[in-house]
């Protein structure tokens, strides 16, 4: 079918709405979230030559690796002990992965990619800014609680989105070569986004991620110097933290109440629900470790072994999720998520070096966060990893890889 140029335009259009809106909402809004994505699913079924162009898009690794997910999803609904409607549902909430070559296809249209990161990155900046200020009037906003300063999102969420931010600030400052204000506009927005996660926000997931981004962009870019940095950063912190971030303090002090309460048998602690999550999981990973329970499965598997009896020890998930696709898919479920973070690391390995760090930075702090959080499973989480992969994996080549 041929399509006219304003026909054409207004599809160009739709991709941008969509691109700004996803990216716009990924730190804000799952609902916006959700919408930017459905049009830019629109968009591509509007797109002329789809079909010629997606073949290819589909034959590249972190493509592959999504595509491979749905399927091992769908053929674990033949041996499911859940109900259809648990197993179908469980498939449908995964979707962002199987959508992967849609989101490919639209971000290496021209410079597409810029609409969803551009957004991303404004809103992400604003957030953090008005966490910061919120703490400095001593006036919680939104979300906002005295003492524990996210905006829109939880800390679990606001941390890791300002993390990612934070990382691709320093990556641009440490590889390109800028000028004396656009120096110094990054440098401060590094610093006040580094202030926010390690002395105002609580999130203990994300302030352990953020910092694990810094070391692993610095040894990316000199390994020797960047060794030697990372030593340094680590004392200072150790030092600096205890005495004058509140954020950390608190974020330790709950640590260290919860393990002391699991080791004299309260498990009904933040930390030691987390545990006994985790150690059920593994139980029944051990009871069918090749193919797993089935797709769906989780929720019932896990009354069935705990009982009903304690209601805060059951959980719809275990906050972690290569347990919980090992629980559902058997060890090959918890592989194919690494296989999707090595897809996409693989397929990246050639960007400029800005991209291809921000994109590793994503790829740690997922699979380091998913250890802890559903991050994967969470749709707030799962979509916007597949969106920015997508776009990142989409930035330019080193030149010399340029054919």
């Amino acid at each position: 079918m041929v399509y006219s140029d304003s026909f054409n335009k207004k599809v160009n259009g739709l991709h941008i709405t969509g691109l700004m809106i996803a990216g716009a909402a990924i730190p804000i809004s799952t609902a916006a979230q959700n919408i930017g994505a459905a049009l830019l699913i629109i968009s591509f079924l509007l797109t002329s030559k789809t079909w010629l162009e997606i073949k290819s898009v589909c034959m590249q690794p972190f493509a592959m690796a999504g595509i491979f997910l749905g399927v091992l999803l769908t053929m674990g609904i033949l041996w499911s002990t859940a109900s259809a409607a648990d197993a179908w549902g469980f498939l449908l909430k995964m979707r962002a992965y199987y959508l992967a070559p849609v989101f490919l296809f639209i971000m290496c249209r021209g410079k597409m990619r810029s609409y969803l990161l551009l957004s991303f990155a404004a809103v992400t900046a604003i957030s953090v800014i008005l966490s910061c200020s919120s703490a400095w009037l001593n006036h919680p906003i939104f979300r906002a609680e005295s003492g524990d300063w996210y905006i829109f999102r939880t800390h679990t969420y606001h941390n890791f989105f300002a993390a990612l931010l934070g990382a691709s600030v320093l990556s641009i400052i440490i590889s390109k070569k800028l000028s004396k204000i656009a120096l110094l506009i990054l440098a401060l927005a590094l610093s006040l986004i580094s202030y926010d996660i390690l002395f105002l926000v609580t999130g203990r997931t994300g302030q352990i991620v953020y910092l694990l981004m810094i070391f692993m962009i610095l040894i990316l870019w000199n390994w020797r110097f960047g060794l030697t940095l990372c030593f340094i950063l680590t004392i200072s912190l150790a030092i600096i933290l205890p005495k004058y971030s509140p954020a950390f303090n608190l974020g330790l002090t709950n640590a260290k109440s919860d393990f002391a309460a699991y080791t004299h048998g309260d498990s009904n602690t933040s930390v030691g629900l987390r545990l006994e999550w985790h150690k059920n999981s593994i139980r029944l990973i051990q009871e069918k470790p090749f193919f797993g329970h089935g797709t769906g499965s989780f929720k019932g598997e896990y009354e069935r072994l705990v009982g009903t009896d304690n209601k805060a020890l059951l959980s719809h998930n275990p906050h972690n999720d290569y347990l919980w696709l090992g629980v559902e898919l058997g060890v090959i479920g918890a592989l194919s998520l690494v296989a999707l973070l090595l897809a996409a690391a693989w397929q990246g390995r050639h960007l400029k070096p800005a991209w291809r760090w921000t994109l590793y930075s994503l790829l740690l702090g997922m699979g380091v966060s998913t250890t802890a959080n559903s991050f994967f499973t969470d749709n707030i989480t799962g979509l916007a990893f597949v969106l920015l992969t997508c776009a990142l994996l989409s930035g330019p080549l080193m030149e010399r890889q340029i054919p």
